[in-house]
């Protein structure tokens, strides 16, 4: 059973070119169902065992991550019946799983200078200063900012990030000023690590994030994705067209959440793209 389960995540990987926080994440969503399983095979599971461990998931998780492990499980099976393991897909009659759909949250630039001040100078402070301020100018997901290499930095003259999408190779330009303070951040750190941000994940940097917020005086929760909506929200008045360029949207039914006044039309291309579920 694990063989399979490295086999895929080596195939999404190096064939769908998934981030290493997207792997991260697929993997630990199909070790969870495994655990479920209890030694019962990959190829056995029924549509009756789906909806037991989605039960299951409800006892525990939200809608929103329940709807993502089931997403990492249809991706797991989806392989499993290309390889011919399978012959159907044990979710495949069952009634989608919906998120739920939030409207996106944004934070003032007062809030946001704040946040940065709470940062400190100490070296983590530095470090969570520095990637909140990759986050604001590149407008990218926190996902895509810790799949950041040193080596790729260095290679484009601390001028531009690269990053993937859909299985796509892109480059951001970014500002001199930044470019300095990555380069360095960079030749500073000893480790040998080639990730930028080693060591961190969303889920910490989220919840200092939080805590910066705390102790810069917001009262509501803050989050990471909250800056990527601040962004949205500076560039809506400045046209569609470059609300897509800045976001990095590869079509213009992504930027329809923040154009929008109306609720309802807004709900429906929310769910739909899922913007801010990272």
């Amino acid at each position: 059973m694990r063989e399979l389960l490295r086999e895929f995540l080596t195939y999404a990987r190096e064939k769908k070119n998934f981030s290493q926080v997207s792997m991260e994440a697929y993997r630990k969503d199909l070790e969870d169902f495994t655990h479920f399983l209890m030694g019962k095979e990959y190829e056995q599971v029924s549509e009756r065992d789906v909806l037991a461990y989605l039960e299951t998931l409800r006892e525990e998780y939200s809608e929103n991550s329940v709807y993502r492990k089931l997403v990492s499980l249809r991706a797991f099976y989806k392989y499993l019946y290309k390889l011919e393991l399978v012959d159907k897909l044990p979710m495949e009659n069952l009634d989608p799983v919906k998120p739920t759909v939030k409207i996106p949250e944004t934070l003032e630039w007062e809030e946001v200078r704040r946040i940065m001040d709470q940062c400190g100078s100490k070296p983590k402070g530095y470090r969570d200063k520095l990637l909140i301020k990759v986050l604001l100018e590149t407008g990218l997901l926190i996902s895509d900012v810790l799949d950041i290499r040193k080596s790729e930095l260095k290679e484009n003259s601390y001028k531009r990030i690269k990053y993937i999408k859909n299985g796509n190779l892109h480059f951001i330009e970014i500002s001199d000023t930044l470019g300095e303070e990555l380069k360095e951040f960079t030749e500073s750190i000893t480790e040998e690590s080639d990730m930028l941000f080693n060591g961190i994940t969303r889920q910490n940097f989220g919840a200092r994030f939080k805590v910066y917020g705390q102790k810069a005086g917001i009262e509501r929760k803050v989050y990471p994705n909250m800056l990527r909506n601040t962004l949205a929200k500076k560039y809506v008045g400045e046209g569609i067209e470059e609300l897509k360029e800045k976001l990095h949207y590869e079509s213009l039914e992504g930027t329809g959440v923040y154009m929008t006044r109306n609720f309802d039309k807004l709900r429906e291309i929310y769910m739909k793209i899922g913007i801010g579920d990272d």
